[in-house]
């Protein structure tokens, strides 16, 4: 009987890690750091889908980086709209930005652990071309150019890089998919797990 309770256990473990590897939006993630969106699990996160629903729409997600190293995101073979891609700190704190990949896979982009600070909680957010992150004096904390290459804030609002909106001029809209290296849930998974264990212990006891 114990193995039979083990083998239990076993199966919906693997069950719950093959679950825990991606994240798909659920309804709209917010585009701010009070309302971004929290993805449950635990372990590894590989990839992130949603939707961009106008070109007015951005999505913004917590995520936790073990070591910014090993960090990659990217959107290259994940979309067919003009992406952008950015992360900042907990806190609202502009920190790297890439509108088309570096390497050229076309209007996708790509980010990497380069300008991170180190391991911790970050906020990774997507929009289409041209919505841009804007500071509390509506300016943007990002310059437009260069396009084809991952940067620190440099625009005109680089001296108070605290993203506060974002000035709705995407190009377009549509589903994407953000794949992730080096990247893990930033929320904790919901208790079913410890559910479905109590009626597994209710079944064999």
């Amino acid at each position: 009987m114990k193995k039979m309770v083990v083998l239990a256990l076993g199966l919906l473990c693997v069950s719950n890690v093959a679950m825990a590897a991606s994240w798909t939006e659920n309804g709209d993630a917010g585009d701010l750091p009070g309302s971004a969106q929290v993805p449950q699990g635990s372990g590894a996160l590989d990839s992130i889908s949603g939707t961009i629903g106008a070109n007015t729409d951005a999505d913004m997600y917590c995520i936790s980086v073990p070591t910014s190293g090993g960090f990659v995101a990217t959107t290259c073979g994940g979309a067919t709209i003009d992406t952008q891609l950015w992360i900042f700190a907990e806190d609202g704190t502009g920190i790297t930005f890439d509108d088309d990949d570096p390497a050229g896979c076309g209007l996708q982009s790509t980010l990497t652990g380069t300008f991170l600070p180190g391991p911790g909680q970050y906020l990774i957010a997507i929009s289409s071309y041209s919505n841009d992150a804007l500071n509390a004096g509506g300016n943007e904390i990002w310059a437009d150019s260069p396009f084809a290459t991952e940067r620190t804030p440099d625009g005109p609002g680089a001296g108070d890089p605290v993203i506060a909106s974002w000035n709705g001029a995407g190009s377009s809209s549509g589903a994407y998919t953000i794949f992730l290296s080096g990247a893990e849930f930033c929320g904790q998974p919901t208790p079913t797990i410890e559910r479905s264990w109590g009626q597994i212990k209710s079944i064999y006891k």
